[in-house]
């Protein structure tokens, strides 16, 4: 086998190796995006919580590469403009002294995010071609984001049963009715430099409950 054979050998393995990771994250996305309410029913405890895990740190790597592009996108003003400080932009702290508060606060962050990322994506598609990677990469990150809340709510089932998970506001609070260009710029890096930054912290969390979740609903089960 000559060289160029054997190299086009070893980049279809990879191909088909990366393939294989992504079509079961692909696959789950897709059928809880048909059955949104399907997850908590039809999974057990271990399951919950490796798919949340998953799709969480994916979230997580995926956003950071929206965050790259976008800093490109706005060439050498792009450290000023994500270094400012916005008070309307939800916090990427995760608060608590128990697990069942911790994980309370992400899914409660995650779900104050979801408008401001559907506010950037707009206002991308103001400033750029509809078409252009940032709006499209916002648009898959918005549907993600909305899979980790669902899974996240159905870990807090098992952490708090029998205590309603409050929502919050569908709206975001604190956004000013009209944006100059720079504002735009400004806000749309801060969102999702903050969104990165918790989706960071929701994996820590996650994986602080591996080997404590699922044994603590089997006690409880078993009584």
């Amino acid at each position: 086998m000559n060289c160029h054979v054997r190299n086009m050998v070893c980049l279809s393995q990879r191909s088909q190796a990366k393939f294989t990771i992504i079509l079961p994250i692909l696959i789950l996305i897709a059928v809880e995006f048909v059955h949104p309410a399907m997850s908590c029913k039809n999974e057990n405890c271990s399951q919950l919580l490796h798919h949340s895990l998953k799709l969480t740190r994916l979230m997580s790597r995926r956003t950071a590469e929206l965050l790259e592009i976008y800093k490109k996108s706005q060439g050498d003003s792009a450290d000023l403009i994500c270094d400012m400080q916005m008070d309307n932009v939800p916090v990427s702290t995760v608060t608590g002294q128990t697990a069942s508060e911790r994980i309370l606060s992400i899914y409660t962050h995650l779900k104050e995010f979801l408008p401001h990322m559907r506010t950037v994506m707009e206002q991308q598609k103001d400033l750029n071609p509809p078409t252009n990677p940032v709006a499209e990469g916002l648009n898959g990150a918005i549907t993600r984001v909305r899979h980790i809340t669902l899974r996240v709510n159905c870990i807090l089932q098992i952490l708090q049963p029998n205590i309603p998970i409050p929502e919050p506001a569908e709206r975001p609070t604190g956004i000013p009715p009209a944006q100059n260009i720079f504002q735009q710029k400004a806000y749309g890096c801060v969102v999702l430099s903050r969104l990165q930054e918790l989706l960071s912290r929701a994996v820590q969390e996650q994986k602080s409950l591996k080997g404590k979740l699922c044994r603590k609903r089997s006690k409880k089960s078993s009584l």
